[in-house]
């Protein structure tokens, strides 16, 4: 799994040295972050120790408020130095508490997309990294990811990949489509059917 976060994060950088200015400021399926504030957000993490990641989260007394406080500040850097800081990072082992390495594979696959589909480019995701994020995602037990309340009722079903989990009410659609509408994001709703997908876009709208 390690393996696969390094191969993944220099995919990603790979596309990011192709970027003109202008798509570094286009805006990222993450709400109120651009392409660079994505970026600075996977930059960020890989790059402050742990310690003062966590006395930063204890400062600003909200996880979600110091992550976008860094992402913002690190995504305001110029892009060459901070996809060449990215490079340098890339192998970098990180399995955070708890969760282990599933976080940083979720994080960066994500994360990519988030990126990538924003600007048009068309997803080149590993096949065996996608079903891990999609087994974990989608099992209920994605904590600090995904309230189990989201999934939980449902049946999910790749159409791309051989990949089901679940019981209840089906959504189904391509492994992308799904990992992005668990994740919140809206967009992939465009590509699910199943009475399950309408169930699901109303937990999100209610939460």
């Amino acid at each position: 799994m390690l393996d696969a976060i390094t191969a993944q994060r220099l995919a990603l950088i790979g596309r990011l040295e192709s970027l003109d200015q202008g798509q570094w400021d286009i805006p990222s399926l993450c709400a109120g972050w651009r392409v660079r504030d994505v970026v600075g957000h996977l930059v960020s993490i890989l790059d402050l120790p742990l310690h003062r990641f966590l006395l930063g989260v204890a400062k600003a007394r909200n996880f979600d408020r110091f992550a976008d406080r860094a992402a913002k500040e690190y995504g305001g850097r110029d892009p060459v130095a901070l996809t060449a800081h990215f490079r340098e990072l890339a192998p970098k082992r990180f399995s955070p508490p708890v969760a282990g390495p599933i976080a940083p594979l979720v994080d960066v696959v994500v994360h990519t997309r988030d990126i990538e589909r924003p600007l048009g480019l068309p997803a080149e995701l590993d096949p065996d990294g996608l079903r891990t994020v999609l087994d974990f995602i989608c099992s209920g037990n994605a904590r600090g990811f995904i309230p189990a309340k989201r999934t939980a009722g449902l049946r999910f079903a790749a159409t791309d990949l051989d990949w089901t989990i679940g019981d209840g009410l089906l959504v189904e659609g391509p492994a992308e489509a799904l990992m992005l509408a668990v994740n919140g994001r809206s967009v992939g709703f465009a590509d699910l059917s199943g009475e399950g997908a309408a169930e699901l876009r109303e937990r999100l709208e209610r939460s």
